[in-house]
């Protein structure tokens, strides 16, 4: 059944942030689907001049509409995080207003109405949109640490509830969000990025690596909201517990190369690498690339390292989402993975070799374990590169939408 869909963004688009490209490969894997999507963002002002099909490199081009709304940014009597509840506010108001239909209308009326479904990810939006009379597909990143009970209340009048991990479905089922809501999708990957990657000895010239050693690699931001570290510190605190004991420094021996930003985290962690007495013959910082770039660079690694802090918090033990686990799969590297409750949901220890978040020494042991056993690392990258298969962005929002498809009327 082809649905009429219309994709709520909450923030700018395009954007550099991690949120918007999410967003158009959902779009554009609908859109491959055959479905008619529109994209709806407020009206804020964007230093992006690019179309989403440029700028995300998308197959298909997006239809967009921007509201005009009440924008807070632009006010100096609004500060900071109120300044965004208040424009979230005024752009909910203009979603209501552009998206209702009579809550009185007729089966026959019904077929004439613009949109079959509305689809979500923040959930300050969700009030304005169920007064719609849309069926509303939410899309959960993270959970809430106040007002759970009108949150729940309004969850459990959504179409769906779309969680990325099973352990914010099962937190989510605990506050009372009725079961048969709730689904566990995580993020998807574009795996036509990984096909037809190149050789990895001219991945590693095109990127001035060494060709004789084997190359540690990892490539993905340094830091998530800005302030949370999320396990490079102790990537290069197992090279440190390598060179002591297990990798011995010499032309031959492993290099550790960090890909990504911010640059603030990036000097961050040249300072510690320098206080482990780690040098660039070592530990090389590759700094942020662009999106384009990073099948290359993974294809110039020989092994891929998923991390995490040894941390309770719940971004690590219950929100992300592994996109950065499944573009390691899909390029059909070996790949060390923290084992955090997340990860559960994709790999097991027959895809990825699995250490102790936080432990550094675990971590150099699980490197030490690659190199002394190539065949088996293969054996473990070719089962990934099966399992990613299944999360396509395409198959991800097909098993959604599949999941409504008899609750929509068309």
């Amino acid at each position: 059944m082809i649905m009429r869909i219309a994709y709520i963004n909450h923030g700018r688009f395009p954007t550099e942030k991690a949120y918007g490209s999410q967003i158009a490969q959902v779009c554009d894997a609908l859109t491959e689907l055959s479905h008619e999507v529109t994209l709806f963002s407020p009206a804020f002002q964007n230093h992006i001049t690019a179309t989403p099909q440029e700028y995300y490199g998308l197959r298909h081009p997006l239809t967009a509409q921007q509201l005009e709304h009440y924008d807070a940014f632009q006010s100096s009597f609004v500060p900071g995080m109120l300044g965004f509840a208040v424009s979230m506010r005024a752009y909910g108001r203009a979603l209501q207003k552009r998206l209702s239909i009579s809550a009185q209308t007729t089966a026959s009326e019904l077929t004439q109405r613009e949109f079959d479904i509305a689809y979500v990810r923040s959930p300050l939006l969700v009030p304005f949109l169920l007064r719609t009379g849309i069926p509303l597909i939410l899309e959960l990143h993270s959970l809430p640490r106040f007002a759970r009970r009108r949150f729940t209340h309004a969850c459990n009048l959504c179409r769906r509830v779309v969680c990325l991990t099973s352990p914010m479905r099962d937190q989510l089922v605990s506050w009372g969000v009725q079961p048969e809501k709730v689904i566990v999708e995580g993020d998807g990957v574009d795996l036509r990025r990984f096909e037809n990657l190149p050789e990895q000895i001219s991945s590693k010239a095109r990127w001035n690596l060494p060709s004789g050693r084997s190359v540690i690699g990892y490539v993905g931001s340094l830091a998530t909201r800005e302030t949370l570290e999320k396990g490079v510190r102790e990537i290069i605190d197992s090279i440190a517990v390598g060179a002591r004991h297990a990798l011995p420094l010499h032309d031959a021996s492993p290099i550790l190369w960090i890909v990504g930003g911010p640059l603030k985290w990036q000097k961050i962690y040249e300072e510690h690498a320098r206080s482990k007495g780690l040098d660039d013959h070592v530990v090389r910082f590759q700094g942020r690339i662009t999106a384009a770039e990073v099948p290359s660079a993974i294809a110039a690694c020989d092994i891929c390292i998923y991390p995490a802090p040894k941390t309770d918090h719940p971004f690590f033990m219950r929100d992300t989402s592994p996109l950065k686990l499944f573009e390691y799969l899909a390029a059909g590297r070996p790949v060390i993975c923290a084992d955090i409750p997340p990860v559960r949901d994709v790999v097991d220890s027959k895809s990825v070799k699995f250490f102790a978040p936080g432990d550094s020494q675990d971590l150099a042991a699980a490197i030490k374990d690659i190199l002394d056993h190539p065949e088996e690392a293969s054996r473990r990258a070719e089962e990934g590169r099966r399992i990613v298969q299944e999360h396509s962005w395409e198959k991800r929002m097909q098993r959604i939408l599949q999941s409504v498809s008899g609750t929509v009327q068309p």
